[in-house]
C-alpha cells in the first residue's frame, strides 16, 4: 500500500532503472555502434541482467530508438530552449551554430549516436524515423530563414526551404567532425562554427550589401 503524499518507491525504481539502461546503452552504442553493441554489453554496463532489460525493451532496436529519442531531445531542447539575443538572422545563425558545437564538444557520446542513427538509416524503418525528425527541424529553420529574408539580411531570391537544408547539413557536418574527433574542430572549439558559417552567411546577403557594412539596429531579437 502506498502512503498518501509519498511517491511509490517501486514506480520510482522502475523509472530509474529505465533511465539507467538508456544511459548505459548510450555509452555502448556510442563506443561500438548499433551492430557492435550487444544486449549483454548493455546489461553488464547497467549492472543488471539481460532479462531485466527485456522487461523495458523487448528488442535491441526498441532500446536504440529510446536512446536516439533521448539524444535528439537533448540536442534540440538545448538548441531551441532559448534562442540567443541577436540583432538579425546572421547573428542568430552564428549563435545557434556555436551553441550546437559547444554542446557537441561537451557531449561527444551523444553525437556518436546521431552518426549511428544516420548510418543505420539504410533500413526502411530507420529511414522513416530519421526523415520525420529532419522534417521537423527543417520547418523550424525555414521559419527563421524566412524571417531573415523579411528583415533584409538574406537575399530575397533565396529559397527558404533549400537554405534550411543547407543549415541542417552544416549542423551534421559539425556533428560528424566531433564524433570522429577531427583535430581542427577540437582545437578551435566553438569558434570553428563561426569560421565555417560566416563566409556562407556573407555570400547569402542581398546584392550590394557588403561584408562589414550591414545596418546595425538598436534593438535585439527576443
Amino acid at each position: 500500500m502506498t502512503v498518501p503524499g509519498r511517491k511509490n518507491p517501486a514506480r520510482r525504481t522502475r523509472r530509474n532503472s529505465r533511465g539507467a539502461i538508456i544511459e548505459a546503452a548510450l555509452r555502448c552504442f556510442a563506443a561500438k555502434n548499433y551492430d557492435g553493441a550487444s544486449m549483454s554489453d548493455i546489461a553488464e554496463a547497467t549492472g543488471i541482467t539481460k532479462r531485466a532489460i527485456y522487461r523495458y525493451f523487448p528488442t535491441k532496436r526498441e532500446l536504440f530508438y529510446a536512446v536516439r529519442n533521448e539524444v535528439y531531445s537533448a540536442i534540440v531542447d538545448h538548441l531551441w530552449r532559448e534562442l540567443p539575443p541577436a540583432r538579425d538572422f546572421v547573428e542568430l545563425a552564428d549563435a545557434l551554430m556555436r551553441s550546437h558545437l559547444r554542446f557537441a564538444l561537451e557531449n561527444p557520446d551523444m553525437l556518436r549516436i546521431v552518426v549511428n542513427t544516420i548510418s543505420e538509416a539504410a533500413t526502411r524503418e530507420f529511414q522513416e524515423n530519421i526523415d520525420a525528425l529532419l522534417e521537423e527541424r527543417e520547418e523550424e529553420l525555414e521559419r527563421l530563414v524566412r524571417a531573415g529574408i523579411e528583415e533584409g539580411t538574406l537575399d530575397p531570391s533565396l529559397d527558404a526551404g533549400y537554405l534550411a537544408w543547407v543549415f541542417i547539413l552544416i549542423f551534421y557536418f559539425l556533428t560528424y567532425m566531433v564524433a570522429f574527433e577531427e583535430e581542427w574542430i577540437l582545437t578551435r572549439g566553438e569558434e570553428a562554427a563561426s569560421s565555417i558559417l560566416r563566409p556562407i552567411l556573407d555570400s547569402l546577403a542581398p546584392p550590394g550589401r557588403k561584408k562589414g557594412k550591414r545596418k546595425r539596429s538598436g534593438g535585439r531579437r527576443p
